[in-house]
């Protein structure tokens, strides 16, 4: 469901993560590698090792493992990160909840435009006119159902609310434009992948928390809220371009806003986001214990068991655990069975139609883990089976989703031994799945193409497939 300064003049990086940059700078010279050595070693650019030495970026634990294992430093690298990653989880509410504790992502050159000079306002055919929409309240109001203003006038009411230096009006109108452009990104994410919607959202994340340091009461907690869900569409967006690290940095900055302002269903979906990152970077374990938060952080609610659930089933499916996984499935569908009128209130994108959307999909991608790791055939069909029904219920214009989807019925037909299949699904998407900017998406198709070539390389079909260029293979 995959959100500016000089670095030579930035000042000293505050605790958690400078403790952790000082012994990664210590192993690292122990060990008599440049950062550019370090970088091609664990799979990142020397700038990144930088910033970690920095102390200006988290590192994945699957990133601190293996910079632990590269730099011989036998498991006190890692128990550096532990205690700084707990430090950082006990702050975080603390430090959310006013002055920036250290530089957001995009602050200090890792990627992002957020500092460009003239914010972006995207493509806005989404834009709501009322709010509740999307599952969005009205972060002042809650559901009594507020008027958006119109297009026309949001422009100019958010280029004064992001330009540096200026007061700004952070009264309602302005909350009720930034929730709109959200809702609005929100959709356009959903739909396509584009450059511009990251750069909104980010442009305008910023800018509220440059707002939100001198605000009190209930604005403070409308803006806190604000922040929360640009932070989770943010992480959401990075991670659909692959750039975890800076996903996963976003995410945890809007737990930390979501918390302090009792956002519980919020925090479940950004745990929900955490768990799925996680699982990207291959980390079982910590996409589990992310899952299992899911479930803590409201135990009465029972879309937050439903959507633990899923996480877990795919956690255990990851980490070979297929008896485990296949029982989460199985309490998962259950619980969706038994949403009612409030699960729908505050979690719409597990109700109905896209829950089963989302129901299908995690049981086809955990079928499909377990039988390419077990071999188990019926595993792969009754994969195949849940991703067509979810397929079938996933609207046209959701074009990334159905990409992804159409990919991972084509890995099922080939875990199940059916090349034939797996092509003829696969086929027809293949040049757009190819030119598509999006990680996941790449992704999918990478663990297709390996799979078949592995199974079936000899063929002059899958050759084909693999290579449609006529490259020789390694």
């Amino acid at each position: 469901m995959d959100v500016v300064g000089t670095r030579a003049n930035a000042p000293a990086a505050p605790a958690p993560w400078a403790e952790f940059g000082r012994q990664l700078r210590r192993w690292r010279q122990r060990a008599g590698l440049t950062q550019a050595q370090v970088g091609t070693r664990v799979g990142y650019d020397h700038s990144a090792i930088s910033k970690l030495e920095g102390g200006r970026r988290e590192p994945s634990p699957r990133l601190a493992r293996h910079l632990d294992e590269v730099l011989g430093a036998g498991g006190e690298l890692l128990a550096v990160y532990t205690a700084s990653r707990h430090e950082d989880a006990d702050t975080a509410p603390r430090a959310a909840g006013g002055t920036r504790p250290g530089p957001l992502p995009g602050d200090t050159g890792d990627g992002g435009d957020a500092g460009a000079a003239v914010p972006v306002f995207p493509d806005v055919l989404g834009w709501p006119y009322r709010l509740p929409s999307h599952g969005l309240e009205c972060p002042l109001h809650d559901d009594e159902g507020c008027t958006v203003p119109a297009p026309a006038d949001a422009l100019p009411a958010y280029l004064a609310f992001c330009a540096a230096g200026l007061p700004a009006d952070t009264g309602s109108d302005t909350v009720h434009v930034l929730s709109g452009l959200l809702v609005a990104c929100w959709r356009t994410g959903a739909e396509r992948t584009s450059p511009e919607t990251i750069t909104a959202v980010e442009q305008a994340l910023h800018a509220i928390v440059r707002r939100m340091e001198g605000l009190a009461g209930a604005s403070r907690r409308a803006f806190r809220r604000l922040a929360a869900g640009y932070a989770q569409l943010a992480g959401e967006l990075r991670m659909q371009r692959g750039q975890n690290g800076m996903a996963m940095a976003w995410l945890h900055k809007g737990l930390g806003w979501a918390a302090v302002s009792d956002g519980v269903g919020m925090c479940a979906t950004i745990l929900y986001d955490m768990s799925t990152v996680a699982r990207l970077e291959y980390d079982a374990p910590s996409a589990l214990a992310y899952a299992r938060a899911i479930r803590a952080a409201d135990p009465g609610l029972r879309w937050t068991s439903v959507a633990a659930d899923l996480c877990e089933a795919r956690a255990h499916a990851l980490g070979g655990d297929a008896l485990e996984s296949r029982l989460h499935l199985a309490r998962a569908r259950t619980g969706l069975s038994r949403l009612g009128e409030r699960d729908l209130t505050e979690a719409p994108w597990l109700c109905g139609a896209a829950g089963e959307v989302h129901l299908e999909s995690g049981t086809g991608g955990a079928l499909r883990d377990i039988a390419a790791l077990t071999a188990d055939r019926s595993a792969a069909c009754l994969a195949a089976e849940a991703t067509e029904r979810s397929l079938s219920s996933l609207a046209e214009r959701m074009r990334p989703a159905r990409l992804l989807l159409t990919l991972r019925l084509a890995d099922c037909h080939a875990c199940a031994g059916d090349p034939e299949a797996a092509l003829a699904v696969a086929g027809p998407v293949l040049a757009e799945a190819s030119a598509v900017p999006s990680a996941v998406i790449g992704r999918e198709l990478r663990g297709l193409r390996g799979r078949l070539a592995t199974r079936w390389g000899g063929r002059p079909d899958v050759r084909d497939f693999i290579d449609p260029f006529g490259r020789s293979l390694p």
